[in-house]
């Protein structure tokens, strides 16, 4: 089931919490309608207090109020503008002529969830800003890039060395055109060079895939084996293995 934000949906993953939640729905053709409920419900103990003989008088000045409502409530509502309330969270999404203007809508995965929160942080904020400024999104992955090759042991100070040490001890050729896309295109969001980064959205999106890539191959990959060989093979065959690699 497609639960990504649609107009007028009552259910979708929130943009906000992730969460697929029901979504309440304000625009023109609701306005009105919700503006004569809180009349009705704010009148209403007001109106439990008036002498019976004036209550038909209160009756026809809310029927008055409501049909102005309806009248003009497009002066002070703008026609082709709708907002979505998540059930979950709270927060809103904005809509304009049936298409989500806040918050911006990218099809970026989420990060994977293995790296350290500080990277995960980057990435979220690069997902942010990756459609108005796909070079400021990059240059923030490749800070995270940085911040990724310390969580696997290395300085984490210069990119091109910490590759370099991978691929000395023993670093999958796939892995390592991972990590170098990532540092030539990141560094030229930086130092402009050869790669026009002006309109590379399409790039930009594309090294979100890259970063979550690495992460799933150098860390939670060998963090499943590593999981299931201790859940399946005995510890006395653990021993013996590690005897004979000389662990």
């Amino acid at each position: 089931m497609d639960l990504s934000p649609r107009f007028k949906s009552e259910k979708f993953l929130c943009p906000h919490c992730q969460v697929a939640s029901q979504q309440a729905w304000f625009d023109l053709d609701s306005s009105s309608s919700a503006a004569n409920k809180i009349l009705n419900h704010v009148f209403y103990e007001y109106r439990t207090r008036i002498n019976n003989y004036k209550q038909e008088a209160i009756a026809n000045f809310i029927s008055e109020v409501e049909g102005v409502n309806k009248r003009h409530m497009s002066e002070f509502v703008p026609k082709g503008f709708s907002v979505a309330t998540c059930s979950s969270c709270g927060d809103i999404s904005l809509w304009v002529n049936q298409e989500i203007v806040y918050p911006k809508q990218t099809a970026v995965a989420p990060p994977n969830e293995d790296m350290e929160q500080e990277i995960q942080d980057l990435y979220l904020e690069a997902s942010s800003i990756v459609v108005d400024s796909p070079k400021g999104a990059t240059a923030l992955l490749r800070l995270a890039l940085q911040l990724l090759l310390k969580q696997l042991g290395k300085s984490g100070k210069n990119i091109n060395n910490d590759i370099k040490e991978l691929v000395a001890d023993g670093l999958s050729p796939k892995i390592q055109k991972a990590l170098d896309l990532l540092r030539v295109v990141g560094n030229n969001a930086v130092h402009p060079g050869q790669i026009d980064l002006e309109d590379g959205r399409d790039i930009a999106l594309k090294l979100f895939h890259v970063l979550n890539f690495i992460a799933d191959e150098m860390i939670s990959k060998p963090k499943e084996l590593d999981l299931l060989y201790s859940d399946v093979v005995p510890k006395e065959t653990q021993l013996h293995i590690n005897e004979r690699d000389g662990k």
